[in-house]
C-alpha cells in the first residue's frame, strides 16, 4: 500500500541554520530582495566549531481556486431548545438539539463501546451553548488534581467566537464515578485575548449510571461577550451566528494507557484555535455528525478518508469542494468501523480545490481545512555569501569569503518552501557575517564554537523546551540573549505546530529572530530535541506525523530523531526522542550505549529529551516517563552522564543528584521540566517526592555555564526573578 502524508509532509537536510519565515506577502521584510527577515535562524547539523547552514521559510505563490471550489467552512446548523435544566439529565432534550453521533481517537481508532465511547447534543437559548454529552466507560478512574482532570476520566469543552479565534476557552468536567473521588470537578483554561467581560464562567452538572455517565454543560454567552438579547429573537444577523466548538472524552483504566476520543480530527484546541468546528445558530438542527473525515496526500494524490461506525457500511461518500463534486467512494466495513478512501480529482490546470466537505448519503458530516499547500511555484534558490567579521579582518587565521546557492523543498505541505544554504572549513571560535541574496550592510552576525573551553572564557548556553508563542516567550529570550550564550537548546515543543499547522512555526521563529540577539550583535543558533508537539499523534508515529519539523532539522536526524552533537574537546549534548518517532527501546537504547561509551572521558556530557524520568507534576508512573528510568537512566547511570535536561511538564524543578532514583552525591542531575513561555503548572513538594530538590511552578530559562570541571546554573523568569542557583563538579 502507498503511504501517505498527512496533509503536510515533506523534509529537507543540511548543518548550523539560519532560517526565514512570513505569514503573508502584503507583510513581508525582504533581505536584499528575498522575502523573510523576520524569522531568520541558525543551527549546527555537523561540527559546531567550524560549520552554519543558512536556511529560511518562503511562501510559494498560491493558485487561484478551481470554478465553483470555495475555501470557507460553513459550519453545522445547532438549534435551539428551550425549557432545558442543567441537571445532567436526557430527558428535557426531548430530541432535540444537534447529534454528534461519532467520536474516534487518532486515525479513526474505536473502542469496545463498554470501555469508551460517546455521543452528545448540542443546543443554545438565551443563556448560552448548551450541550449534552453520554458516555459509556465501564471502569471509573478520575483524578484528584484539578488542573490534571483530563489525564483520567473526563469530558473537555472549547468554545470560540468563530474558528481560529483567539477569544477562546476550555472547561473540564470529571463526573465523580470514582468512588474514591468527591463529587464532580470542574476547572477552566482561559485563552481569551480579551478578557474585559470577567472570568470564565460555566455551570455543569453530572449523573452516573452502571456503565457510563452523562455530563450537561451550560456555557455563558458573556463568556464571548455576546449579547444574550440578541439570542431571544432567535436567529442572529447572518455575519454574527456562528461560533466554533470542540470536545474529547478522555478515559483512564487503572495502569493501562490513558485514551481518548473526541469529535474535530485534531486533538489540539487546546493550542490550536483551527482545530475545532463551525456552529451556525439557527432554529432547526442540521444533519447529524455522524464520521471523523481527513484529506491526506503523497506526491501524486491527494485522498479523503472518511471513518464512521460500521452500520454505515455500502452508505455512498461524495466528496465536494464548494458546489463540485471531486471524488466519491463507498463505506466499507473495517475493523469495527466503516472507512472509504476517496481518490480526490485533479483540479483544472492552474488551480486548486479548497475546504473539502465530506458527504454520507448526501448529507454533510464533516469537513477538512482549505487545500491552499497547492501551489504554483517554487521560489528560486538565492545566493548566501559567508565572510569573517568585520570584513577583511587581518587577525583571522584564515581569510573566509564562501558563497553558495540554497537547497529550496517544500515546508512540509503547507505552501511554503525552506531554503537552506551549508557552510563549512571554517574556524573555531571564528566571527563571521552572512549577506543573503546580495543584501547590502553589516548582515547577519554570528559565531562559530571554540575548539577548547578556558577557564578564562567560559562556555554559556541557554536551556529551556516547551516554548510556543505567547507574550511571555520574548521576554525570556531577552533574559537568555544578555548572557551571549554560544546557543539555545530547546528540549522539544518548540512552536505548538503538532505536525500540521505552519503558520506557528512562522510566529515561533519570528520570536526566536527578534530576540535571540545577543548585545554584541550575533544571532544565537538553535538546537532542538524533538517533543509531542512536534508530532501530529505525538507518540509512536512514522516520520511522515512530523514534517514541519524534519523539513527545518532533519539535517541533525536524517533518519531518526536523536542524535549527538560534540562542542570541541569539552561537551557532548545527547539528544533523545521519548516515544514520539523513534522507541525508548530496542535501536534508540543500543545507539545511546555505544555514544555515551564512546564519551565517557569527555568533560561535560549532558542529555536533552521531552518527557522527564523524574516529573515535578505529572504522574511518576506515566508511560514514557516509566521508560525512560527503564530503558535510559541505568546508561546515564552506567557512563556518568552529567546532567540531563528534561522537559513536558511545565514547571521548574531540579532534582538531588541521583543514581538509579536514589540520593547520590556522585549520580546524574535532572534538571529544568520545560516552561520557557507556556503557562506554569502545580508541583509535587519535594516530600511527596523525595527525588526533588526544588520544585517552582513558573515560567523560566536556565543559563548553564561550563567553566574547567565546573557546571554552574542559573534559572530566572521572564523578569529576570532568579528562582534557582547551582554549581557542580
Amino acid at each position: 500500500m502507498r503511504q501517505l502524508h498527512y496533509l503536510l509532509g515533506l523534509s529537507i537536510t543540511g548543518l548550523v541554520v539560519l532560517a526565514c519565515a512570513l505569514p503573508g506577502v502584503a507583510q513581508e521584510e525582504t533581505l536584499g530582495g528575498t522575502p523573510g527577515a523576520e524569522t531568520l535562524f541558525l543551527t549546527w547539523f555537523g561540527d559546531p566549531t567550524t560549520s552554519i547552514v543558512a536556511q529560511w521559510l518562503e511562501e510559494g505563490e498560491p493558485l487561484p481556486l478551481a470554478k465553483g471550489a470555495a475555501d470557507e467552512m460553513s459550519g453545522f446548523d445547532v438549534p435551539g431548545v428551550y425549557g432545558i435544566t442543567i441537571d445532567g439529565k436526557a430527558d428535557d432534550w426531548d430530541g432535540g438539539g444537534f447529534e454528534v453521533g461519532f467520536l474516534a481517537g487518532a486515525d479513526g481508532e474505536i473502542y469496545d463501546p463498554a470501555d469508551l465511547s460517546a455521543k452528545a447534543k448540542i443546543g443554545w437559548d438565551g443563556r448560552g451553548l448548551l450541550v449534552l454529552i453520554e458516555v459509556r466507560d465501564d471502569v471509573a478512574d478520575e483524578s484528584d488534581d484539578p488542573e490534571s482532570l483530563w489525564s483520567a476520566d473526563s469530558v473537555e469543552v472549547f468554545v470560540s467566537t468563530g474558528v481560529g479565534s483567539d477569544q477562546r476557552y476550555q472547561v473540564l468536567v470529571s463526573p465523580g464515578a470514582d468512588n474514591n473521588r468527591d463529587g464532580p470537578q470542574q476547572w477552566f483554561y482561559d485563552y481569551r485575548r480579551d478578557r474585559t467581560n470577567g472570568d470564565v464562567e460555566a455551570k455543569s452538572a453530572c449523573t452516573v449510571v452502571k456503565g457510563g455517565y452523562t455530563v450537561e454543560l451550560l456555557l455563558p454567552w458573556s463568556n464571548l461577550g455576546i449579547d444574550p438579547q440578541i439570542q431571544e429573537q432567535m436567529g442572529w444577523p447572518a455575519e454574527n451566528n456562528q461560533i466554533a466548538f470542540q470536545f474529547y472524552v478522555n478515559d483512564r483504566d487503572g495502569e493501562e494507557e490513558a485514551k481518548g476520543v473526541w469529535w474535530h480530527k485534531d486533538r489540539d484546541a487546546h493550542e490550536q484555535p483551527e482545530s475545532m468546528y463551525g456552529l451556525r445558530l439557527t432554529d432547526h438542527a442540521g444533519a447529524a455528525s455522524v464520521a471523523r473525515a481527513e484529506v491526506m496526500r503523497d506526491e501524486r494524490v491527494a485522498e479523503l478518508v472518511v471513518w464512521t461506525d460500521a452500520g454505515l457500511s455500502g452508505r455512498a461518500v461524495t466528496a465536494k469542494s464548494g458546489d463540485v463534486v471531486i471524488g466519491e467512494g463507498v463505506l466499507e466495513a473495517a475493523d469495527g468501523r466503516a472507512i472509504a478512501t476517496v481518490r480526490l480529482n485533479d483540479p483544472p490546470e492552474g488551480t486548486r480545490w479548497g475546504t473539502v466537505i465530506a458527504q454520507v448519503d448526501g448529507e454533510t458530516v464533516a469537513f477538512s481545512r482549505p487545500m491552499k499547500w497547492m501551489t504554483a511555484r517554487q521560489p528560486d534558490d538565492v545566493t548566501v555569501v559567508c565572510e569573517n567579521y568585520p570584513v577583511g579582518d587581518g587577525a583571522a587565521a584564515q581569510a573566509i569569503s564562501l558563497t553558495t546557492t540554497t537547497r529550496t523543498r517544500p515546508f512540509g505541505f503547507s505552501g511554503r518552501y525552506v531554503h537552506r544554504a551549508t557552510f563549512d572549513g571554517l574556524e573555531p571560535g571564528g566571527e563571521y557575517v552572512l549577506r543573503i541574496g546580495g543584501e547590502a550592510g553589516e548582515g547577519h552576525r554570528f559565531r562559530t564554537a571554540p575548539a577548547t573551553a578556558t577557564l578564562d572564557q567560559p562556555v554559556v548556553f541557554a536551556n529551556g523546551g516547551d516554548v510556543g508563542t505567547s507574550e511571555y516567550v520574548g521576554p525570556l529570550h531577552r533574559q537568555a540573549a544578555q548572557w551571549r550564550p554560544l546557543f539555545g537548546l530547546v528540549g522539544g515543543d518548540c512552536a505548538y505546530a503538532n505536525g500540521r499547522t505552519p503558520s506557528r512555526w512562522v510566529d515561533y521563529l519570528r520570536l526566536w529572530r527578534e530576540n535571540m540577539i545577543d548585545p554584541d550583535g550575533r544571532l544565537i543558533p538553535m538546537l532542538c530535541a524533538i517533543g509531542n508537539h512536534e508530532v501530529d499523534g505525538s507518540w509512536g508515529q512514522p516520520r511522515e506525523r512530523s514534517p514541519l519539523f524534519l523539513a527545518l532539522f532533519d539535517g541533525r536526524f536524517p533518519e531518526h530523531t536523536y542524535a549527538a552533537i560534540d562542542f570541541g574537546d569539552y561537551l557532548s549534548l545527547i539528544l533523545l526522542d521519548s516515544g514520539h518517532l523513534d522507541a525508548h527501546g530496542g535501536d534508540q537504547a543500543s545507539w545511546l550505549e555505544k555514544t555515551l561509551a564512546a564519551r565517557v572521558d569527555r568533560p561535560h556530557v549532558f542529555t536533552s529529551y521531552h518527557v522527564p524520568a523524574y516529573p515535578s507534576h505529572r504522574e511518576f508512573e506515566g508511560k514514557y516517563s516509566e521508560l525512560a528510568r527503564r530503558y535510559w537512566v541505568p546508561l546515564f547511570d552506567q557512563y556518568g552522564v552529567d546532567v540531563s535536561f528534561e522537559n513536558h511538564d511545565h514547571t521548574f524543578k531540579r532534582t538531588h543528584r541521583l543514581t538509579g532514583g536514589e540520593r547520590d552525591p556522585g549520580g546524574v542531575l535532572y534538571l529544568g521540566d520545560g516552561c520557557w513561555g507556556v503557562v506554569p503548572r502545580t508541583v509535587a513538594t519535594p516530600e511527596e517526592r523525595p527525588y526533588l530538590q526544588k520544585a517552582i511552578s513558573s515560567r523560566h530559562v536556565i543559563r548553564v555555564t561550563l567553566d574547567g570541571a565546573r557546571r554552574q546554573f542559573l534559572t530566572v523568569d521572564e523578569q529576570g526573578r532568579v528562582l534557582d542557583r547551582y554549581g557542580m563538579e
